[in-house]
């Protein structure tokens, strides 16, 4: 009875939701169009060369080498073996997605435990700084400053939700070396693969940034004006949503987003991961405790410095010349450079 009645629910889902999109076409494109915008000039040059960068290290084996001396300080203080820790600092240099996609790479060379890839896919999520300093503190709260406290705040909660996700595992023994007998990839073979699987992702990632973009402009055309569908709003896609919340909200309400990520970049996460399965409602709780960790860290560092720029930021921003070039130009450049990285696997797996 109770299954009939979800399939039920997910059937009636559906349904409205192309009803929405039919009848609020207006806010759907123009969210779309907006998604369109922020991945090709914000996420695209900001995540991709990370997302390639953190694969190459664990195709090589470089995270297993770079992280060995450091493998009983990481067994302490985050119960993960030291192999984790380059991709956890990639992952607070690079951005949400970042970390899940060298967790996934790490379990599929077998230098993670399916336990210890799980644990480290609950608290590496983590937005880079050019997208909390750069983006949101100097160019949408005018204050670079203030883009430190929360990007210093985010870290700082990564660090403090670890230990909650090893008590999760405490009884489980850790992976030995003997254990995990992980492989490498010659270089230039890891630098394609890596590449490769980097554009992979950054296409997932755009798609989920364009859906859940669109129906962000549904709920704002709904009811304009609306605080209860703008905080909706901001909560499904965490850029458009920072970009909101700087119209008029405090800082800590910013920085609860940016820790807690957005619907979108949790779906974001879950594509990066792979074959790494981890429990979504786990997941959803930890987003919600790093959100509020950063807020309260984020709300002490305002206090203890305190900022002579203007807090709140009412100017238009217009995100599509962060990093310049068109729409058309970056879309082409991405297929161009997709269809040449496919040519060369196959290249490579016919010698």
């Amino acid at each position: 009875m109770i299954r009939k009645i979800l399939i039920a629910a997910k059937g009636l889902s559906l349904m409205l939701c192309c009803v929405l999109l039919t009848v609020f076409s207006q806010g759907s494109r123009e969210g779309a169009a907006n998604g369109i915008k922020l991945c090709l000039n914000v996420l695209v040059p900001s995540l991709f060369p990370f997302m390639a960068l953190t694969n190459l290290f664990a195709q090589t084996g470089l995270c297993q080498k770079l992280g060995k001396p450091l493998n009983k300080l990481t067994q302490k203080l985050l119960g993960l073996s030291g192999a984790a820790a380059p991709v956890i600092l990639m992952s607070l240099i690079g951005g949400y997605p970042v970390g899940a996609a060298g967790i996934a790479q790490l379990r599929r060379q077998n230098a993670l435990s399916g336990a210890e890839a799980e644990q480290a896919a609950l608290f590496a999520v983590c937005a880079g700084p050019g997208f909390v300093i750069s983006f949101a503190g100097a160019g949408l709260f005018g204050s670079v400053n203030i883009g430190l406290i929360i990007f210093a705040a985010q870290a700082i909660s990564v660090l403090l939700t670890a230990p909650l996700a090893r008590l999760l595992r405490r009884k489980e023994e850790y992976s030995s070396e003997k254990e995990l007998s992980s492989s490498s990839s010659p270089f230039s073979q890891a630098l394609v693969g890596s590449v490769y699987s980097a554009a992979k992702s950054m296409l997932t990632i755009c798609a989920f940034v364009l859906l859940f973009s669109a129906f962000s402009g549904i709920l704002l055309q709904m009811l304009p004006g609306s605080a209860f569908l703008t905080a909706a709003a901001a909560m499904l896609e965490v850029s458009s949503g920072v970009v909101m919340l700087s119209r008029g909200s405090p800082v800590e309400a910013a920085a609860f987003l940016i820790g807690f990520g957005g619907i979108c970049v949790h779906f974001q996460i879950f594509a990066a991961l792979g074959e790494v399965r981890v429990s979504k409602a786990l997941f959803f709780i930890f987003r919600i405790i790093q959100g509020l960790l950063t807020a309260a860290l984020t709300h002490i560092g305002l206090r203890l410095l305190p900022q002579k720029e203007a807090v709140f930021s009412t100017s238009h921003i217009d995100r599509a010349a962060v990093f310049g070039g068109s729409v058309l130009s970056g879309a082409a450049l991405i297929g161009v450079t997709i269809c040449f990285l496919a040519s060369v696997k196959q290249a490579i797996k016919k010698q």
